[in-house]
Parts: C-alpha cells; sequence; structure tokens
C-alpha cells in the first residue's frame, strides 16, 4: 500500500470509529434505563406506581447522565441521537390487559344457576326416599370466580413479568427511542377474549382469566 492509500485507507477508519463521548453517553443511558426500570418493577410498587413511572422515564435518563457526566441535557440528547442502534423487543406479555382496559377483578361471568348434583352427573338412579318425597329445588347460585385486579396480578407476577411491563411501557411512551407496535392474539384464548368451559353440569361462556377479555398482547421492537 503506498503512502497515499495508506493515508486514505487511515481517514476512513477515523471516520467509522466510534465517537468516545456518543459511546459514552449510549452506555450509560441504557444502563439508567435498565437501573430505574427495575427500581419501577419492584413488587412494592402499584401497577399504576409502576407504569406511570415508566412513562417519564426519559427526563429522570437524560438528567442523570449529565450530571454524571457534567453536560448539559441537550447534548446527551444530541449525542444519543448518533448512537449505534441495538434492536430489542419486549411485550407486557400477560399483563397487557392493564394497560389495555381488561377487567379489572370481579367475576369472569355474572350468570346464575343450579349446579347438577354429582350424583346426578354420575348417572345414579333416584332412591326411594328421593322417589317418595323430591327435595326442593336448590337457589340458583353465581357461577363465576374471581378475576385477579390489577394489585392482585402484579404481587403474583414473577419478577420477569413486571419488569417487562415496565419496559414495554417505557419503550411506547419514550421519545427517546424509535419504536414499532405490534399486536398478537392471547395465547389462552386465541384472540376471542372468552373461554367455553363447564361448571357443575352448566356450559358457560367465561372471560378469558389470562387476558381479561383484551384479546391480544401488546409486543414492541425498539432501538
Amino acid at each position: 500500500m503506498d503512502l497515499l492509500g495508506g493515508l486514505a485507507f487511515l481517514l476512513v477508519a477515523a471516520q467509522d470509529a466510534p465517537d468516545p463521548f456518543v459511546q459514552k453517553v449510549s452506555d450509560l443511558v441504557r444502563a439508567r434505563a435498565a437501573a430505574l426500570i427495575s427500581k419501577a418493577a419492584a413488587p412494592k410498587t402499584t401497577p399504576e406506581e409502576a407504569l406511570a413511572q415508566a412513562a417519564k422515564l426519559d427526563d429522570a435518563i437524560v438528567d442523570e447522565v449529565s450530571k454524571k457526566l457534567s453536560v448539559t441535557a441537550a447534548e446527551v440528547r444530541e449525542a444519543w441521537k448518533k448512537r449505534e442502534r441495538k434492536s430489542k423487543t419486549v411485550g407486557y406479555g400477560p399483563g397487557s390487559w392493564i394497560v389495555q382496559g381488561g377487567q379489572d377483578g370481579g367475576l369472569d361471568s355474572a350468570v346464575k344457576g343450579t349446579p347438577v348434583p354429582e350424583d346426578n352427573l354420575m348417572d345414579r338412579g333416584p332412591s326411594i326416599l328421593t322417589k317418595r318425597k323430591p327435595p326442593p329445588p336448590p337457589e340458583p347460585v353465581p357461577l363465576g370466580k374471581p378475576l385477579k385486579t390489577k394489585a392482585e396480578w402484579w404481587a403474583a407476577a414473577s419478577p420477569g413479568e413486571r419488569s417487562a411491563c415496565v419496559e414495554a411501557e417505557y419503550a411506547r411512551k419514550s421519545e427517546l427511542v424509535e419504536k414499532k407496535e405490534e399486536t398478537k392474539k392471547c395465547a389462552t384464548c386465541s384472540g376471542r377474549g372468552t373461554l367455553n368451559t363447564n361448571r357443575g353440569g352448566i356450559g358457560l361462556v367465561i372471560v378469558c382469566g389470562r387476558c381479561h377479555g383484551s384479546k391480544e398482547d401488546i409486543v414492541l421492537h425498539y432501538e
């Protein structure tokens, strides 16, 4: 390689080399985002508090990074725009119903009925006493079973499920990242929002216990 060729190679290499300041900002922004997401996803928070914190992480992240590097928030944001893109995919998963307005607690069915006694379900014939004096029909009872409230779901969720919800909310609301949102059908009800079941010999259509009737999961692709 001649001298001019060598200089040209070095010039191109220098142009392709990452800016140290941009790299530093990028690393710190990603690190602070991960730390703040983990903090917001703590079980002691409520889902409302966690999602509210996630929606406001941009300012907290930029503020912390600017103080760490002793630069302005504008400089942090400008350097972040020049970052190397790293794609991530995250979804609310089984917590999607919380941001989609799924049923918050209550029963999964409003139907009342008289369950068939187990003896009848087993096709046993009536006893002599039953033939002589039929018992009075029982009163109809609620056939629905309780669905979890938001707070109950959050308390029972795994750390990974809570963190995924918070990260998805951050990606969805953030102006720092570029994102694409998509939905996929609930894995339990196949996107119907309801399930068919049988309780006490009575066929019922109940609200899906996974998606709480919201039918879909929300997935974010961001960088």
